[in-house]
């Protein structure tokens, strides 16, 4: 297996390599790239099986080009990042990765996303002995006049729940009796099966046995596509088939998808309108879950389907909201909430599941409201004296107020107007009026400044509202008051 490393940290990639040359089971030829305008050149000299990229330093037009030289080549793609961030998964969607690392990478998940890829290098087409067939692969990916598939032959495609069990599948369906008169050929996730005959009604009952024995000896499920159409290519047929296959996304594994049973994808903008960001903030700040899955599960109402990827472009734009509601409460600051944080990254950006996904972000949102609820809890006192600092800072302001302390400290006028009268012993606006008639009597007694100006330089726009208040807590007008310490 050929791997090509592309990052400027070359003491980071040299580890990685040091690693998989000691670890990965099988021979494995590692070249490394550090200049990132020499990307594509070194695919076209190294013509890698897979390669590993760090995606934070490939700008739109480099992202396009990778993506047109490893489509031309076949190469599988794992990415990395230094933060799990919607513009990185965005990234990673458009490549079509086949895994997103966040350094520093888990390196055993690194040799596990190698080895599952390494079934479709020559190594193991070789161990696939007469099923890898060069000339069906040739026409497979190649549109050829002459491959249209004999008449007698129906063409099916089997995907595993787990590609961990990819290599235990293909090894068992050269044992099962329904090999006999079925030819298989893997591909890097998916078991192309020819079947030798024109009854379509056979190959259903053959492979609803296969996932019923599937199921019984590894505990998961398959899912397989059958192409039902009229005569095509052999690339057609793969095509269409693998397309039927994307419904799983919806459905779920342990179905039957026909080729001539595609679903019709519905417009759909996957950026969350300002909208949907206030609605989810909201949603979040109030405790209401049930508003956060009535948000998710419209995603998956029945009948209606969205492209796969503007789905998941759509989900990390909901965890990005999710993600402020973190930092505001500092939950990020929590080791198993953070890690959670970043394991539905993965999940949103590589699970083949949607409902799986939905249920994974419902699960983690209630998570985060409980522990924001107890953050609450035991931030009270503290939001008081963040709202005190503000007064005695900025008393001076005419426009200071509770909304706009509150907003300072992210929390709404109505929680802070309870909490710091209950700690205070007094409402917001009195002690705010307290604070400024306390500087304007010791302005009064240390300068010589007309009563207007007191008014003004203490945060009372109004003279006469200054004169009301002042003898409201005084008991004389600010003259008097000036005269009598005189």
């Amino acid at each position: 297996m050929r791997l090509l490393l592309i990052d400027r940290d070359s003491t980071e990639l040299s580890g990685i390599k040091w690693f998989l040359h000691t670890y990965f089971p099988g021979d494995i030829v590692i070249e490394i790239c550090t200049t990132i305008s020499e990307i594509s050149q070194s695919i076209q000299q190294c013509k890698p099986d897979a390669i590993l990229v760090n995606i934070d330093l490939l700008s739109k037009q480099r992202l396009t080009a990778l993506y047109r030289d490893v489509q031309q080549l076949a190469i599988a793609i794992l990415a990395m990042t230094t933060e799990p961030l919607f513009k990185n998964a965005l990234k990673a969607i458009e490549l079509q990765v086949a895994h997103l690392f966040v350094k520093p990478i888990d390196l055993e998940v690194l040799k596990q996303q190698l080895t599952a890829i390494s079934l479709r290098t020559p190594q193991f087409m070789e161990y696939a002995q007469e099923a890898t067939n060069e000339t069906f692969y040739y026409q497979l990916f190649l549109d050829h006049k002459s491959s249209s598939i004999e008449t007698e032959i129906i063409f099916t495609m089997i995907e595993p729940e787990h590609i961990e069990a990819f290599h235990k599948l293909y090894s068992w369906l050269q044992q099962t009796p329904i090999h006999f008169h079925m030819r298989s050929y893997p591909l890097s996730d998916k078991i192309v099966c020819l079947f030798q005959t024109a009854d379509l009604k056979m190959v259903e009952k053959d492979v609803r046995t296969l996932m019923k024995e599937w199921h019984v000896i590894s505990n998961s499920s398959l899912n397989i596509g059958i192409y039902d159409g009229a005569p095509a290519t052999i690339k057609n047929m793969y095509t269409l088939t693998k397309r039927a296959l994307h419904q799983s996304f919806y459905e779920g594994f342990g179905q039957i998808f026909y080729a001539s049973k595609q679903f019709e994808a519905q417009p759909f903008d996957p950026l969350l309108t300002p909208e949907e960001q206030q609605l989810l903030i909201s949603s979040l700040e109030d405790g209401n879950l049930e508003a956060v899955k009535a948000f998710l599960y419209r995603l998956a109402n029945e009948g209606i389907y969205y492209e796969q990827d503007d789905l998941r472009i759509h989900l990390t734009s909901v965890l990005a909201q999710i993600r402020r509601f973190m930092l505001k409460y500092k939950l990020h600051e929590k080791a198993a909430v953070e890690q959670s944080y970043r394991q539905l990254f993965h999940l949103i950006i590589e699970h083949p599941i949607l409902y799986t996904i939905l249920n994974g972000i419902i699960s983690f949102t209630q998570r985060l409201i409980e522990l924001a609820g107890e953050a609450r809890m035991e931030k009270r006192a503290d939001y008081v004296e963040l709202a005190v600092e503000i007064i005695d800072q900025q008393f001076k302001d005419s426009a200071l107020s509770l909304p706009y302390v509150a907003q300072k400290l992210g929390i709404s006028p109505n929680y802070l107007s309870t909490i710091f009268s209950r700690k205070q012993g007094l409402p917001f606006k009195r002690y705010l009026q307290q604070t400024r008639i306390h500087h304007a009597t010791k302005m009064l007694v240390e300068t010589d400044f007309a009563i207007s100006e007191v008014a003004q330089l203490n945060g009372f726009d109004d003279p006469n509202y200054f004169i009301k208040i002042f003898k409201q807590q005084v008991g004389i007008t600010p003259n008097r008051y000036r005269k009598a310490i005189y």
